[in-house]
């Protein structure tokens, strides 16, 4: 959707109106989208099942090319540590958040983020060799439940690093898949304890 209520261009839109390639889950949450908002922003990397073990695999060929082993911390907000050097671009409490992040993510080694400061700086960012990436939340009210949407988008700078994002995407798409939805399980398990633990706010 390019507007998020007839007037305003949505976030996604906004930095990533053209992409190579896009994944879309959704779910539906009883609790009202202040509640489902809070948790989207606050769910943290050891809440989402499976997670730490697929990115620990992933890590293992960067361990024994540099002696890292580069996982997200499991108290960081998963918004904002999905990959490294994700950003917050933007919010629209409580109807949408947008974090991206510039790399070579294919690259199992050796993918050092590009470090950017303000968002515009994303959207400017040309410089071949490297991928953009935005991971998405849209929250869209249905009487007392929340519909939670994500979405994640990919845009190479160049056409051969689009080959090799194409190449890495079919691999990783189906880990990151399985991520994506029970990154949704966990924010509708956290908005739910929150909307307990706060009656007036549902």
């Amino acid at each position: 959707m390019a507007a998020d209520d007839g007037r305003r261009v949505s976030l996604l839109e906004q930095f990533m109106p053209r992409f190579d390639t896009r994944s879309q889950h959704a779910i539906e949450v009883h609790a009202a989208a202040q509640a489902v908002f809070t948790a989207v922003e606050a769910v943290t990397v050891k809440e989402v099942r499976f997670l730490r073990e697929l990115e620990f695999m992933r890590a293992l060929p960067g361990l024994a090319a540099t002696g890292r082993l580069e996982v997200p911390t499991v108290d960081q907000p998963l918004v904002l540590s999905f990959t490294r050097g994700a950003v917050l671009l933007g919010a629209r409490r409580p109807e949408e958040v947008l974090a991206g992040a510039i790399g070579r993510f294919w690259r199992l080694a050796g993918n050092d983020p590009v470090v950017f400061g303000a968002p515009e700086e994303f959207l400017t960012f040309s410089e071949p060799g490297f991928a953009k990436a935005v991971v998405g939340f849209r929250l869209d009210p249905i009487g007392a439940k929340t519909l939670l949407t994500t979405e994640t988008r990919f845009v190479a700078t160049d056409e051969a690093t689009h080959r090799l994002m194409s190449r890495y995407w079919r691999i990783i798409r189906p880990g990151s898949n399985l991520i994506r939805t029970e990154w949704l399980r966990a924010i509708r398990r956290r908005a739910l304890r929150l909307a307990e633990a706060t009656p007036e706010s549902t």
